[in-house]
């Protein structure tokens, strides 16, 4: 069974970094059953990271 998660849930478009990891990521889909996201890079190569759970998330602050 899948702990509730207490925190903030990325959207689709969302900009944000990963823990650990350098750069800013878009993301490109949402899986909410298991609580991860799919995300491309924003430096132009467009790789996506697949299945980052979502306590590994950072969001930007809006401006």
């Amino acid at each position: 069974m899948i702990a509730e998660y207490k925190g903030t849930i990325p959207k689709r478009g969302d900009r944000l970094g990963i823990a650990e990891q350098e750069g800013v990521f878009e993301v490109v889909e949402i899986n909410s059953l298991m609580q991860t996201a799919n995300l491309k890079s924003t430096d132009g190569q467009g790789h996506v990271t697949r299945n980052v759970p979502w306590t590994s998330l950072k969001f930007l602050d809006k401006k």
